[in-house]
């Protein structure tokens, strides 16, 4: 079964801590039995107590929580009554959530259904920690929220991935849609939610696709920054995947006669071209080994109606320009930075290009043939797409674009 790290703030961490220590064989047959005064200094004091015996009666890490469990929910309980500040109640309350999760876990997978004492308590301590976050939107608040909630998905995920057949798919199906929900309306828990379909995927295959596309549409259509940025690599390089057969989002500004980048690309004005994305920068060395073979390519097709459209990602626009004119390309270079400042999204990123050069060849109808359309590929492309143009004549076996992927730059 795959773990998915939850938010727990503290739940038992400090408690199996124990366990880096050596267990010593001298400790008493009985634990500490809990204070009579029901203080808060008292009841630190014994878990303080507890650990310590727990560490040197328990050989491992569930025996420790066997001997130890029922001692430390029934203290955190009672310190949760007491008169805490605002991080100590942060504290326990993770360390509660902790301890319902793991309890709530063990007795759903004893009875064979997702419930039990335990778990009804997880759900009222969340409800009422979802209360308080209603009506004070503090940080602690929502953490404390979140760590209840956090246990009661973590406790169906594990259940459900202890299921088979309709049962398991039908409590994953439900918990991926309570988790993005859930997201939605507190969005620190966005990194979560999708640990928790991440989990899906690595044990649902195709399940997990479907919620890893509900998901990422949920998350971007949303458009908060805390929900998009646990997803943006992801949802980038699912755009990319789906790239062939599918219009290029391509919005970019260029420079003007002036160097002025002020014009906006319009692909309605290149429908019926054969057109070539070249995301690229000039620091990059295959990038500009790049360079003479495209400059060979435009000479070859351009007239034919063959475009290219650079797309630097370089900072440095005076570098940028420097390189243009000295190396005198010919085709139009747009600069990602210029872009993105005007308000379009870096290409980039969109699609989470994992380096430089990328090539992206666009068809006549505006809607891309083949994405890495580097080398040989590319020319063995352009004789199909012009037939009446004599072709290149390069040779696959020394096609550097086609040998050295690893060489491109990130």
């Amino acid at each position: 079964m795959t773990s998915v790290t939850f938010p727990r703030f503290l739940p038992l961490a400090a408690i199996l801590a124990a366990f880096l220590a050596v267990a010593s064989v001298s400790a008493q047959d009985a634990p500490p039995a809990l204070p009579e005064s029901a203080t808060k200094d008292a009841l630190v004091q014994y878990q303080k107590e507890l650990e310590k015996w727990g560490s040197d009666a328990a050989k491992s890490a569930d025996e420790f929580l066997e001997k130890t469990g029922a001692l430390y929910y029934e203290s955190t309980k009672l310190l949760l009554t007491t008169d805490l500040d605002e991080n100590e109640r942060v504290e326990y309350d993770g360390q509660m959530a902790g301890i319902l999760g793991s309890f709530a876990l063990e007795e759903s997978l004893k009875s064979g259904a997702l419930g039990g004492e335990r778990f009804a308590e997880l759900q009222r301590r969340a409800a009422a920690a979802g209360a308080d976050y209603a009506k004070d939107r503090s940080e602690s608040a929502r953490t404390r929220y979140v760590g209840y909630v956090g246990q009661l998905f973590n406790v169906r995920l594990k259940y459900a991935l202890s299921q088979s057949g309709e049962t398991r798919e039908d409590a994953l199906v439900a918990l991926v849609g309570d988790a993005i929900t859930f997201a939605l309306a507190v969005p620190e828990y966005g990194e979560t939610a999708y640990q928790i379909v991440m989990a899906i995927r690595a044990e649902e295959q195709e399940l997990g696709e479907e919620a890893l596309d509900a998901l990422c549409d949920a998350f971007e259509e949303s458009g908060d920054p805390k929900l998009v940025k646990p997803i943006q690599k992801t949802s980038g390089l699912r755009r990319y995947a789906r790239l062939p057969g599918n219009e290029l989002y391509f919005e970019a500004l260029f420079p003007d006669e002036k160097g002025d980048y002020v014009k906006k690309f319009d692909p309605q004005e290149h429908l019926g071209k054969v057109y070539l994305v070249e995301v690229w920068a000039t620091w990059c060395g295959p990038c500009r080994k790049e360079i003479p073979r495209l400059k060979e390519v435009y000479e070859r097709y351009h007239d034919a109606g063959f475009e290219i459209f650079g797309y630097s990602i370089d900072q440095d626009l005076d570098a940028l320009k420097k390189f243009v004119e000295t190396e005198r390309v010919p085709w139009p270079v747009a600069s990602q930075k210029r872009s993105v400042e005007a308000g379009f999204r870096g290409l980039y990123e969109y699609y989470s290009i994992n380096g430089v050069p990328e090539m992206i060849l666009v068809g006549r109808d505006g809607k891309v043939l083949q994405v890495d359309c580097r080398g040989v590929r590319l020319a063995e492309a352009l004789k199909e797409l012009f037939p009446d143009v004599k072709p290149l004549d390069w040779d696959p076996a020394t096609d550097f674009s086609a040998r050295a992927q690893e060489g491109d730059a990130k």
